[in-house]
Order: C-alpha cells, then sequence, then structure tokens
C-alpha cells in the first residue's frame, strides 16, 4: 500500500476565544536535515515545553518547526481570594493596629498585595488542556499542509525524471555509433596531420579512444536511478533522505558523462542533465 509522502513545508495559524483565556498557535514548519523545535511561550506556559515537543515528535519526523503561542487571561473566571492566606495577613495587620492604633487600612490596597489574589487551581490544569489540544489541532492542519504540498512535489518530480529520460533517449540513439564517430574523427586528425598509420595501429588508437569515450556504463547507471527514484515515490512514505542520497548519485554519473563526451551533443546533453538533476535535487530536499 502506498503511503503519503510529505513536504517538510506547513502551517497553520488559528486563534481561539475561551471562557478561561483567549490564545492564538501559529506553526511554521519548513526544511531541515533534522527535526528541530522552537518554541516562543507566556511565562505562564513555559512548563508545558516538554508536553508540546513529545506532540511535535509523535507527528514529524523531519523539519524545523516554529511556534508562538500567546494568551490573554479572563480575569474575572480565573482570579480568587485566597482567604486562607487573606486570615494570616489580617492577623499579622491587627497586631500592627493594636501596637498603631491610628494607621488606616485600604482594603484596594490589600488586594494588591502579592498573595492576595491568586490562580483557581483548576485554572491553571484546564488551560494547560485546552492548550495542547489546539497545539494538536494545530498539527493536524500542518500534517494537512504537508501533505498537499508533498503531492505538487511528487508530481514536479515526475515531471523532471521524464525529462531527464527524453534527454537519455537522445543519448541512446547515438550509443551504438561511438565507435565509428570516433573512427572517423581519429583518421580526419590524421590526415590533418599527414600521419599515415597501418591499419592495425589504427585500430588499436580507435579502441582506446572509445574506451574513453565510453559512456555506455553512464548511461545505464542513471537509466537504473531513474527507475529507483519512481519505485522509491510509488512506495511513498519518509524518503527524503533517501532520495537526496540518489540524487548524488545522479551527479556523479553526469558529471562523469559530461567529462567523457565526444561529441558536442552529449555535452549539451549532458549539461542539460545536471541542470535537471540540480531542479530535482532542490525539490528533494523539500521531502520529508
Amino acid at each position: 500500500m502506498t503511503q503519503d509522502i510529505y513536504s517538510m513545508t506547513g502551517s497553520s495559524s488559528k486563534v481561539y476565544v475561551g471562557d478561561v483565556a483567549d490564545f492564538s498557535i501559529d506553526i511554521t514548519t519548513v526544511n531541515s536535515r533534522y527535526l528541530e523545535c522552537y518554541f516562543k511561550l507566556p511565562d505562564a506556559l513555559k512548563h508545558l515545553e516538554s508536553k508540546l515537543r513529545i506532540l511535535v515528535q509523535s507527528h514529524l519526523k523531519r523539519g524545523k518547526l516554529d511556534c508562538l503561542i500567546s494568551f490573554k487571561e479572563n480575569n474575572t473566571q480565573s482570579l480568587q481570594l485566597q482567604t486562607a492566606y487573606l486570615h494570616k495577613l489580617k492577623q499579622s495587620l491587627d497586631t500592627i493596629t493594636a501596637m498603631f492604633p491610628s494607621s488606616s487600612l485600604n482594603a484596594l490596597e490589600l488586594l494588591n498585595y502579592p498573595g492576595v489574589l491568586g490562580q483557581d487551581e483548576k485554572f491553571q490544569e484546564h488551560l494547560d488542556e485546552l492548550i495542547l489540544a489546539k497545539f494538536e489541532l494545530g498539527l493536524q492542519e500542518v500534517l494537512n499542509t504537508r501533505r498537499l504540498e508533498g503531492e505538487k512535489l511528487v508530481k514536479a518530480l515526475h515531471a523532471k525524471l521524464d525529462l531527464m529520460e527524453v534527454q537519455l533517449d537522445l543519448i541512446h540513439k547515438q550509443l551504438s555509433e561511438l565507435v565509428s564517430l570516433e573512427r572517423e574523427r581519429l583518421v580526419r586528425k590524421l590526415k590533418d596531420l599527414a600521419l599515415n598509420l597501418d591499419p592495425q595501429r589504427l585500430e588499436q588508437e580507435v579502441v582506446m579512444a572509445a574506451q574513453k569515450s565510453d559512456i555506455a556504463e553512464e548511461y545505464d547507471r542513471l537509466r537504473a536511478h531513474i527507475a529507483d527514484t519512481k519505485t522509491i515515490l510509488q512506495q511513498g512514505g519518509q524518503c527524503g533522505k533517501k532520495l537526496d542520497f540518489l540524487m548524488q548519485e545522479f551527479n556523479r554519473e553526469a558529471n562523469t558523462m559530461a567529462s567523457k563526451a565526444s561529441t558536442l551533443e552529449i555535452t549539451q546533453i549532458a549539461v542539460e542533465l545536471k541542470v535537471l538533476i540540480e531542479q530535482t535535487r532542490e525539490q528533494v530536499q523539500n521531502l520529508e
């Protein structure tokens, strides 16, 4: 069964309005050799980073992820009067008042005193659950965009492979003629130099020249690499690293072919192949 192929490029941006808080979650992913996660969280949510990272690791295998989460509390829902702490504070204030009867006490000042107003014990727990649930929904949207982008990349890769095959078809037409072409080239060169070689020596020179310019092996390997690439794309799944390695093999064969080229046409074909391979490599590097 063919598995989906994912790009490493995706994004999600959501705003949530809730009873306890309003918050936004922005997630973007781009290319990276490994999985990297970077979070920008408000102080009240920094303790969630490890859980957020685990969620990312359960969904993504490669790519650089940036996540920005911001929120604003609904204070009427989240703050409560800490009566136990307030009773202790009152005892201390009673002692002070007994010692200084003329001192005055302002209730608003008390509310601003650290610890008098505090979070509902269940508020942070509820907020954490909400953030984690919405973050996972954002990840699902990122995955969806990565899958759609992956489908586009696969189509583009097949198009590039088809163009490579067109160039190889042009080479195939010349493979059987390379020896005779080398013979003609060598004979012309000898005539220009006014040199006469016996037929046996001429044949030896032709064979040596033909061996140096023989690109049949590179041609066969490029055909095999194209077939392997199509098989990997057909199987699907996490294939970015495999294809990236295969692109290096493509490059090696195309470079060797260009160095061996004995005709202008083959040189031009080799250059075109190198351009197509580089374009393919750039697209492969976007795959997970």
